[in-house]
């Protein structure tokens, strides 16, 4: 694992669970699987501080743990460390697409990590009782659940079972069956959410989400290659390809025209239906060979070295192999320059050169020529490392915006506290406003400036992260 990956990966945990499970963390990612003895030795740390830390790891599903006869090591999943800074985009996607008892379901899941319906549910209606703005009832939140389970967003969280002859568990994944939630039975468990005895766990199904963005790339790539119309049908697309193929699949089983057809009648979509076939065989002349993840390169390539670089970069990669005098030909770049770039390209691992020698000359002599081009998957792999290095720094910096005025985020939210508690009792005005002057005009500014930095900041650490998403993907079918 890299290095990049490896100070990303501290930096989340830190922000996301404190300093020492950070530093548990970083222990297990540098070492691979220990047993606790070796990650308290290693770390320095008291053992009920390590078991704690792999506790809180485990119940987030940032770690697991291996059982290798009387001994049972434990090993730490970057890959799911980086799926904290994801949160934002799954609240997003539950909101637009199922609502607000949706996003708050899925929000209060991901803090708790596993919990049973009802006390799930139990929790979100306490909580928000008070809340008119919102209106939420038990009976809304049961079918949302319900629904989100069918659509399966939400999943059954594994169960532990003991081996013959073993004294340590194993974590078993079970089929997750849609619950028949009883409504008088919830309102009983509102009142007293003490004796509430369900013991069957949920946990988010990320997976699914990230399915819905992958799907959402596919769509919206195409729509911008061709029109809206093949947008939709590549929506259809993948509707079917999800009946008779598995989500990930690296080729979907054949579709018949006839099913897409009959997809294609349900929508109000008149030129759809007329022209079907058309528009499959433009998708298949014209789109077949898009990726997607390309944009993305190009996108990198332009940041880092301007608009200049990035037209070098695309002319190599659509000639496959070229010389350099071609490149200067066709860039329409002065030559100086042009090679500049194109140095800085190789050096960046952007570009790659191939040696090759001409055939003798009369008079004897061997010219050697190099031809540049890409590497695809080297190219995307510098691309990642970038990433995971930006995404470092951005939650570095947001740290160290948190940790300078602290104390005046602190005082502001217990001040906003405060005021909700008092709009809740139904308290003045007047009364609301001697507590909001607390904070003074100067910390009132520090604070505006604060929140809009670090509103920038997670802006641009979700915009690496859905570069990261596609890359990975990219990757992820050989």
């Amino acid at each position: 694992m890299s290095h990049q990956l490896g100070r990303l990966v501290a930096q989340i945990l830190q922000r996301y669970c404190g300093e020492i499970v950070e530093k548990v963390g970083n222990d297990l990612f540098m070492y691979g699987s220990k047993p606790i003895a070796m990650i308290v030795k290693s770390t320095g740390l008291p053992r009920t501080q390590v078991i704690e830390s792999l506790r809180t790891l485990m119940k987030f599903d940032l770690a697991i743990f291996e059982a290798t006869g009387p001994h049972v090591d434990y090993k730490l999943l970057p890959d799911n460390v980086l799926l904290l800074i994801r949160y934002p985009r799954y609240l997003l996607q539950m909101k637009s697409k199922y609502g607000t008892e949706a996003e708050l379901i899925i929000e209060e899941l991901l803090q708790q990590a596993t919990c049973s319906a009802t006390l799930l549910l139990v929790t979100i209606a306490n909580k928000y009782k008070d809340d008119k703005d919102k209106n939420l009832t038990i009976v809304t939140l049961k079918d949302t659940f319900i629904s989100l389970a069918t659509a399966a967003y939400i999943q059954q969280a594994p169960v532990a079972e003991m081996k013959e002859g073993s004294e340590i568990p194993n974590l078993v994944q079970v089929a997750t069956i849609v619950p028949d939630l009883d409504t008088r039975a919830l309102m009983q468990a509102m009142a007293n959410p003490a004796d509430i005895k369900d013991n069957i766990y949920w946990k988010v199904n990320y997976d699914r989400f990230h399915q819905d963005f992958r799907d959402d790339i596919m769509i919206k790539a195409m729509t911008r290659r061709i029109d809206d119309t093949a947008g939709e049908v590549m929506r259809l697309l993948l509707q079917q390809m999800y009946l008779s193929s598995a989500a990930w699949a690296e080729e979907s089983n054949a579709i018949p025209v006839t099913d897409l057809r009959e997809s294609s009648r349900l929508t109000d979509k008149i030129l759809l239906h007329q022209h079907l076939e058309h528009y499959l065989k433009v998708m298949e002349e014209n789109g077949a060979g898009f990726i997607r993840r390309a944009d993305v390169l190009d996108h990198v390539v332009t940041e880092r070295l301007g608009s200049k670089a990035a037209r070098i970069f695309r002319l190599i990669r659509a000639k496959k192999y070229v010389e350099e005098e071609d490149i200067q030909k066709n860039a329409m770049l002065p030559n100086k320059e042009c090679k500049q770039l194109t140095y800085k390209l190789l050096e960046e691992h952007f570009i790659s050169v191939q040696p090759m020698r001409k055939s003798q000359q009369v008079s004897g002599t061997q010219k050697g020529i190099y031809l540049y081009h890409v590497k695809l998957f080297e190219a995307l792999h510098v691309c990642r490392e970038m990433c995971y290095s930006s995404l470092h720094n951005l939650s570095r910096a947001r740290s160290q915006l948190v940790s300078e005025h602290g104390r005046a985020l602190d005082k502001q939210r217990r001040v906003r506290t405060i005021v909700h508690g008092m709009r809740m009792r139904s308290e003045t005005e007047e009364s609301i406003n001697d507590v909001l002057e607390t904070l003074t005009p100067p910390e009132v500014n520090l604070l505006a400036q604060v929140e809009k930095q670090l509103k920038q900041l997670s802006t641009a650490e979700l915009e690496l992260d859905r570069n990261l998403f596609i890359l990975n993907w990219y990757l992820h079918y050989p």
